[in-house]
């Protein structure tokens, strides 16, 4: 059974009609907290009212984003991947088309859409990394993690979001020399690139935090959690944490020096605490 992507906006039910509009997946923390305040604490008898709805977008597992009015998602038609722009009304910006999408098992289009400011970028489940203007829905430049940084395809398909921090955008191509690069943004280009610990992606997008003032990365590996200077790109650290199928797509969480991660297929998940300057990490417990 095919199944279809579909945007449903309901209102905000804000008290005081004030709403915030993130533009990268998981929210400007990177942690799936939404700091608003004045939230409902509970729904109207009913349900939200449904103000639109719009089901023609393909197939997929990419989440909507909102940024300066309007919305951004992605979607799989006829094995090709489509970017969608509209409207908070739910009226169509453009449907772009930008390349083959992965038709392997759970088929259509994976990672969100990352926008900042007059670019939006996204990356395929078949490697394929793309920096778009978010005027026209032109593509501005591309990159094959394959081809350019060695990488190789997982089983389910690359799924990742790109992380972008000032002119550097962070992706992770999983080979065993690119492991995880940065690049340019404007341009593509590398700026650095770290063998890691030389094992394949893992599903999981980076998570950037500043820990007492130095800016790292976390991101999981087919069996390690690791640690990166996301300034030079130097791995500081490693956890193991295999699990049967390496599939690992939650993102890690930081929080007051410590970093919390989790794994399913009978893994759980545990903290580690950062020394101070972040070069190392102990495990504080794991569940």
């Amino acid at each position: 059974m095919k199944q279809l992507i579909a945007i449903i906006a309901i209102c905000t039910l804000l008290s005081d009609g004030f709403t915030q509009e993130p533009t990268i997946w998981r929210g400007p923390s990177r942690d799936g907290h939404y700091p608003e305040t004045g939230l409902l604490k509970q729904w109207p008898a009913g349900g939200p009212e449904i103000i639109w709805s719009l089901t023609d977008l393909g197939q997929g597992h990419s989440s909507a984003i909102v940024d300066q009015g309007f919305v951004y998602t992605t979607g799989m038609i006829s094995d090709m991947g489509y970017l969608f722009k509209l409207d908070q009304k739910g009226k169509l910006v453009y449907k772009i088309e930008y390349g083959p999408e992965f038709t392997e098992s759970f088929y259509g289009t994976r990672g969100t859409p990352t926008i900042v400011g007059d670019k939006i970028y996204l990356l395929s489940g078949l490697g394929k990394l793309y920096c778009f203007d978010n005027e026209t829905g032109d593509i501005l430049w591309t990159k094959d993690l394959f081809k350019d940084f060695d990488g190789s395809i997982i089983q389910w398909g690359m799924n990742e979001t790109p992380v972008v921090d000032g002119k550097v955008l962070y992706i992770t191509p999983g080979g065993k020399k690119n492991n995880l690069v940065a690049l340019n943004r404007h341009t593509g280009d590398l700026i650095w690139s770290s063998p890691g610990n030389g094992e394949l992606t893992a599903y999981c997008t980076p998570l950037l935090f500043e820990h007492n003032g130095r800016k790292l990365l976390a991101t999981h590996s087919e069996s390690h959690l690791m640690g990166f200077d996301a300034t030079t790109g130097k791995m500081l650290w490693k956890q193991h944490q295999p699990n049967e199928w390496s599939v690992h797509p939650n993102t890690p969480i930081y929080d007051e020096g410590g970093l919390f991660y989790l794994s399913g297929y009978g893994q759980g998940g545990g903290m580690l605490e950062l020394s101070p300057d972040g070069n190392s990490a102990k495990l504080k417990w794991k569940h």
